[in-house]
């Protein structure tokens, strides 16, 4: 056995997912679009950041977390219907769903389901929500992967992204933005820590641990493709 590999082995689940994070883009657990650091970050999620995004532009990207997590909190009322409210991984206050509903909502109006399952369902973004559906449903392993890739990114990266994203567009209350805002998670940083010790508190085989690992890069992979169709839409979505 190598020293790499006697270290994986000796880590726990939490160290090794974060160290796969550190791969998957760069930058720690806060999402940022997949690019690395030596590499000029893509125009489209510089210019949501930055206030250079029209209305269909800001709603693309919305319906891709829409889209993200209705596959991933669909897979959970799976579990929390089989094993029941006291899953360790059945956790209403990191659903993103409702308000993300919201958000679509004021973005594009009453027609926003029709829209978003239309034009703005593009070819990254279905190929990563088809994993979801395939595997989190059944296996918990899938489904922690999954779980874990989402909701610690955009948890890390949410109130700061929400603060960035209102200053530019000189937004006002929550309106448009209540995905970047986990109301009920009064110190994001202590709670993240809770989830990891979480994390390795479950009874996963060592084949099951290297299962989960290569999910989540897989997860960060396919992430990045649906951060790409955007970016190949820039010039439709710049203000």
């Amino acid at each position: 056995m190598s020293e790499t590999q006697q270290i994986e082995r000796e880590a726990t689940l939490s160290q090794r997912l974060r160290a796969v994070s550190f791969g998957g883009h760069g930058t720690g657990e806060s999402w940022t679009g997949g690019e690395q650091p030596d590499e000029a970050p893509p125009r489209y999620s510089t210019a949501y950041l930055r206030g250079g995004l029209n209305r269909a532009g800001i709603a693309a990207q919305t319906a891709q977390h829409f889209l993200m997590y209705e596959a991933l909190e669909s897979a959970a009322e799976s579990h929390r219907a089989r094993l029941g409210d006291g899953f360790d991984f059945w956790r209403p206050e990191l659903h993103r769903v409702p308000g993300l509903r919201r958000d679509l909502q004021h973005w594009i109006g009453d027609d926003w389901e029709q829209e978003v399952r239309g034009r703005y369902t593009t070819p990254g973004i279905q190929t990563y929500v088809n994993r979801i559906s395939e595997v989190a449903h059944d296996s918990v392993p899938h489904f922690v992967a999954h779980h874990y890739t989402r909701y610690l990114a955009d948890l890390s990266g949410g109130l700061m992204i929400a603060r960035m994203f209102m200053q530019s567009y000189g937004i006002e209350g929550d309106a448009g933005v209540e995905f970047h805002v986990f109301a009920d998670i009064e110190d994001p940083k202590t709670y993240k820590e809770a989830y990891r010790e979480l994390l390795d508190r479950q009874v996963f085989t060592t084949a099951e641990q290297e299962l989960i690992a290569a999910e989540v890069a897989l997860a960060y992979s396919l992430n990045n493709t649906a951060a790409a169709d955007l970016e190949a839409r820039f010039e439709e979505y710049a203000a």
